[in-house]
């Protein structure tokens, strides 16, 4: 087990599929923010489409999948060659074939074939979804794991049988890991955990606080992990992680107590000796500095079942 392993189990995300949309003609399709802890993706199918965000215009074509790590709101449209004009879609059409609804708009030209679904997260991951963008946008090639599991994921949504709902889950939260390894290892994001877990020295870093976030954690001991000098190491931590490291394990630790008490099974107490916190009442303070109330009432209010 590795450091991504050891993130996507602390996070527990469960994802589905909710929408299989085939539109054509001119369209637009507009996603509002959604709830916190709450990631949409849609996977392009077939056909191209453009995405617009903070004002950004990205291109879109098949294979492509995209991630918004912290539910931002987001708008889809058709795309038209230059001076091209097109016929509006036709009145919307929707039916649940047993596993997904099926949402179509008849048209001119080629037809945009996209999944649509969402991956919840457990809460108090503040700590370790940390400083990414708004949008990871996956492009897959054949061959690509990512995109042999897409393709499954369609096949079992476009005709269910037996069992489906427990496929698309084991699926999706597949899709999920492999999302992020795909994001961590091409290079491109350098900034928050996927930085943290791209860097040849932080990875290992980020495993064994996460192993063992209880361990009792000092600078020297975080650099020894990453086998360079306590400056080298604070320095390219904070330049990447955007909080210094103490900070970073800290928020680490409350996540882990957080999700203990969200599980309803542990006390105030245990869940600090967890967190690595040898003063219940130290911490009692900090995790009310985060979360915005006591321990005790954070785990009646969030318990679950």
């Amino acid at each position: 087990m590795d450091g991504l392993d050891r993130l996507v189990n602390a996070m527990a995300p469960t994802g589905n599929a909710e929408l299989q949309c085939r539109f054509a003609g001119e369209w637009v399709l507009e996603h509002p923010r959604s709830a916190p802890n709450h990631l949409p993706y849609h996977v392009i199918l077939e056909g191209a489409a453009e995405l617009e965000v903070d004002d950004q215009i990205i291109a879109l074509r098949k294979g492509d999948v995209l991630l918004f790590p912290y539910g931002d709101a987001h708008i889809m449209r058709s795309v038209a060659s230059a001076g091209e004009r097109r016929l509006p879609s036709g009145p919307e059409t929707r039916r649940f074939n047993g596993q997904v609804t099926l949402v179509e708009r008849a048209g001119e030209g080629e037809a945009l074939d996209m999944l649509c679904g969402e991956f919840a997260l457990s809460g108090a991951t503040d700590a370790l979804w940390t400083g990414l963008p708004k949008l990871l946008h996956l492009r897959t090639a054949n061959g690509d794991a990512l995109l042999s599991l897409v393709r499954l994921l369609r096949d079992e949504t476009s005709q269910p049988q037996a069992g489906g709902e427990a496929v698309v889950r084991m699926i999706t939260g597949a899709m999920f890991a492999l999302i992020l390894r795909g994001m961590a290892s091409d290079g491109r994001w350098q900034l928050g955990i996927l930085g943290l877990l791209a860097h040849p020295r932080l990875a290992g870093v980020v495993d064994a606080v996460l192993k063992n976030p209880a361990h009792a954690w000092t600078l020297q001991s975080l650099a020894d992990v990453a086998h360079t000098s306590r400056a080298s190491f604070a320095r390219h931590f904070s330049e990447i992680a955007g909080v210094t490291p103490m900070e970073w394990v800290n928020g680490v630790r409350l996540a882990v107590a957080a999700q203990s008490l969200r599980a309803g099974k542990l006390s105030a107490g245990r869940a600090a000796e967890l967190a690595g916190y040898a003063s219940e009442a130290a911490f009692a303070r900090a995790f009310k500095a985060r979360y915005g109330s006591s321990p005790g009432a954070y785990g009646r209010l969030h318990a679950k079942g």
